[in-house]
């Protein structure tokens, strides 16, 4: 064993063609790869894509859309789930894509909504008791659901976003 000799030349030349082949099938697999996850960050609807390059707009995604209307949603149950605010005024609220204006929510702009969705406000079965009851400590606080609703229908680049919140906020517990 002492006496062996190393003769390790490097690479012969049909492994140094393997390694090359290997190394282009390598990058070619991961460039398939990169293409094919690269369309889910593009627009769904050619309508929106063509409608961005002709008028130099923002560009409408569902993710921004959720993210504008969860924003405005924060705004509008922090005001809701005010004590001061009656309870026939939050129940009798309805459909509308302008908050701000219909429902005098002045904490957030008029184009706090996307235009192709509608914010609507429900009571839940869960009722909240009167003022009285509820300074007495005999009542229960409410339970409404706030949600979006897409114009078009629910699509693949409009989908509904819901959230669900007690109100009076001083008598909801944790």
């Amino acid at each position: 064993m002492k006496n062996k000799i190393n003769f390790n030349g490097g690479m012969t030349l049909p492994e140094l063609v393997l390694a090359i082949f290997m190394l282009i099938a390598f990058t070619g697999f991961t460039v398939m790869i990169v293409q094919y996850t690269s369309r889910f960050f593009q627009p769904l609807n050619k309508e929106a894509k063509e409608e961005y390059i002709s008028s130099n707009k923002e560009l409408r995604d569902m993710l921004n859309d959720h993210t504008q209307i969860n924003n405005a949603f924060d705004s509008i149950i922090e005001i809701l789930s005010e004590p001061g605010i009656k309870k026939d005024f939050v129940s009798n609220l309805g459909c509308t894509s302008l908050p701000s204006l219909e429902w005098n929510i002045p904490s957030i702009d008029t184009e706090a909504i996307p235009e192709s969705y509608k914010i609507c406000i429900k009571p839940t079965l869960l009722s909240e008791s009167s003022p009285s009851d509820l300074l007495n400590g005999l009542g229960k606080p409410g339970i409404y659901i706030l949600y979006s609703r897409p114009d078009g229908g629910v699509s693949a680049n409009a989908t509904p976003v819901r959230r669900i919140f007690c109100r009076p906020k001083p008598f909801c517990k944790l």
